[in-house]
């Protein structure tokens, strides 16, 4: 069974800017690693997480390349990301987001974004 209706759902869903229905797609131990940080665990942890990196644009929308279902609870999704910077600029950038699932929420999630050119001057 393919999950993508599923991933395309919670990225629709982190695209609304809102913390709380990005975790609502969280086991209540989900380990969740965003770029280099430290990996954070459990939807508390991880709604402040996203809450605080939320500050710093002004918004985002997802547009997905494909969705590989490469065993029966892990995905990896392939996205550019377009940011909207807090100066209004807008950026895109590659990302790779690889998610393991316990049933239809994430267990497991690691994002691979290079950050660097959303707050370049």
């Amino acid at each position: 069974m393919s999950r993508a209706p599923l991933v395309r759902q919670i990225f629709a869903d982190i695209d609304t800017f809102d913390p709380d229905k990005f975790v609502a797609h969280l086991t209540d131990d989900a380990v969740f690693r965003f770029a280099s940080t430290d990996p954070v665990v459990g939807p508390a942890a991880v709604r402040e997480a996203v809450a605080g990196f939320f500050t710093t644009i002004a918004g985002l929308k997802h547009h997905i390349l494909n969705i590989w279902d490469v065993e029966d609870d892990v995905v990896i999704a392939q996205i550019d990301v377009e940011y909207t910077r807090l100066d209004g600029r807008h950026v895109t950038v590659p990302n790779s987001d690889i998610l393991t699932f316990d049933g239809d929420k994430a267990k497991i999630w690691q994002i691979y974004i290079d950050l660097a050119p959303v707050y370049a001057p």
